[in-house]
């Protein structure tokens, strides 16, 4: 019987600028563009909750009008998916009408410092 190894989460680090990489010391993920690292920084802000396409469209591509915009979301979501390597996990969940990423593989230390404001401790 074969062990399977736990995927390796994909590991943002937002504080002091935006990092990417595969665990918390493994290869950094290289993202195409800046509206590439903007789009994963906004979706790791949001934790888990999913965004309307429509919500980041607007967002990124406010110059644009409504179908470019759509256009210019999925090639982006096109060249993150690209950068990331395939290791049997999708660290995003894209469906018709939203955008999240997976809270299971995905870790930011945005999230690890907001919990610790939570627990109340040094």
């Amino acid at each position: 019987m074969a062990l399977q190894s736990s995927p390796v989460p994909l590991t943002l680090t937002m504080l002091g600028g935006l990092e990417a990489r595969l665990g918390p010391h493994g290869p950094p993920v290289a993202l195409a563009n800046r509206k590439a690292q903007a789009l994963l920084a906004y979706l790791a802000m949001s934790g888990t909750r999913p965004r309307p396409r429509e919500e980041l469209a607007t967002l990124l591509w406010s110059d644009a009008d409504a179908a470019d915009g759509r256009n210019s979301l999925r090639q982006t979501l096109f060249l993150i998916r690209r950068a990331l390597p395939d290791a049997g996990v999708d660290y995003l969940h894209v469906s018709r009408a939203t955008v999240a990423l997976d809270g299971a593989n995905v870790v930011s230390d945005v999230s690890d410092f907001e919990q610790r404001l939570g627990e109340d401790t040094p």
